[in-house]
């Protein structure tokens, strides 16, 4: 049975249960909402634990919820320009364009990369939350609720707000309201990327390295494969030239010829493969693999393979919470952005904010939406 079908069989039969075992038990009474593909755990000690963070440094809090809301218009600022300019971009096909992509699971996200997304995601979402849930309490706005969630294959975390009385309040606790969630998801940015960038100090505690090539795939019918070195194994040395990273093993091949066979130390063994050219350069010669840089295990229980799992979740984070927190703030409902705006025309008139809001839904919608088709005819099908 082919691996996809596994997945979706596992994916189903455990679903299956989760609805089966949670209606038997009636969750529901101890605040879990069990549906088909939906899943959601609402917790008062969530809501206790945020009401007591949001008390202590109160006036912290404010400060920074304050700086919060400028960083979000010089975020709005960006993302009105950025789609605009590149919407340019994309008609004149120039080589400046930026190809735009719905993340669809199995459609444009491939299953191998998409539990880095989903880790990302829940990052994204948790700190966007939890800073909607603070800002808001910070300024006497209460709580519904606090939980977790699990959507189709989506995790994450909600805040229910309670709206009457955030409505009533002033402008600038909407707008600190507002501006909190895009504003910690740049925070958490920062950080994730300072760890992305030091990637070896991130994982030092635990490993050492980088000391050869970790193999994180094998390309089928190349020289790696016939030589059957497989997925996790570890090259140390080529032809007893010490490889360390993958920079080494770059400037090592350049300098071989396709059609060469090589005398490969890995962690089974020496193993000979002989190299085959690159399709698209017939003068550079392959190994065959997608190589990683090895880190080896402080401690016997770590799998080899965990720095590469790390490494690509940070790298989603990075990616992901940077670009989420930028587009949230498009004045387009209901990104909060739109709503941003919309409390701002709201103070002064409401039936100007019917109005601007109408307009400005139909302008960032065509807006987004041409950028995602003309992404689509310039570069075509884009699988990640």
């Amino acid at each position: 049975m082919p691996d996809l079908f596994q997945v979706l069989l596992f994916y189903l039969v455990a679903w299956a249960i989760i609805y089966i075992v949670g209606k038997a038990l009636n969750a529901e009474k101890r605040g879990i909402i069990v549906q088909p593909f939906f899943l959601m755990l609402k917790t008062s000690f969530l809501n206790q634990r945020l009401g007591f963070i949001s008390r202590k440094r109160e006036r912290a809090w404010r400060i920074i919820w304050n700086l919060g809301v400028i960083l979000a218009f010089g975020q709005m600022a960006f993302i009105v320009y950025f789609l605009s300019q590149n919407l340019l971009e994309l008609v004149y096909r120039t080589p400046k364009a930026t190809g735009m992509v719905l993340l669809l699971p199995g459609v444009t996200v491939s299953l191998d990369t998409l539990p880095y997304i989903l880790a990302a995601l829940a990052v994204v979402l948790l700190s966007h939350e939890l800073a909607h849930a603070i800002a808001s309490l910070t300024d006497d706005v209460p709580l519904k609720s606090a939980g977790l969630f699990f959507a189709v294959i989506f995790p994450g975390g909600f805040v229910e707000l309670d709206e009457e009385k955030l409505e009533r309040s002033s402008l600038s606790t909407k707008l600190r309201v507002y501006s909190s969630g895009s504003s910690a998801n740049i925070a958490v940015w920062l950080l994730v990327t300072l760890l992305f960038v030091n990637f070896a100090v991130t994982v030092s505690p635990l490993y050492t390295g980088p000391s050869g090539i970790l193999v994180s795939g094998v390309i089928g019918e190349m020289g790696a494969s016939k030589a059957d070195i497989k997925k996790w194994d570890v090259i140390y040395a080529i032809d007893n030239q010490t490889i360390s990273d993958v920079d080494q093993l770059s400037r090592f091949m350049s300098r071989i010829k396709p059609g060469t066979t090589l005398t490969l130390e890995t962690n089974n063994g020496y193993v000979n493969v002989e190299t085959r050219p690159h399709p698209q350069n017939s003068t550079r010669a392959l190994l065959g693999i997608y190589p990683f840089n090895n880190f080896e295990p402080r401690m016997s229980f770590l799998p080899r393979e965990l720095p590469y799992h790390l490494y690509w979740t940070e790298y989603w984070m990075s990616v992901l919470l940077i670009w989420i927190a930028i587009f949230n703030t498009l004045p387009l409902n209901p990104l909060d952005g739109g709503k941003i705006i919309q409390s701002i025309v709201n103070s002064r008139s409401k039936e100007a904010a019917k109005i601007v809001r109408v307009c400005l839904d139909i302008v960032f919608l065509a807006l987004v939406g041409l950028n995602l088709i003309l992404s689509f005819t310039n570069f075509g099908f884009v699988r990640i």
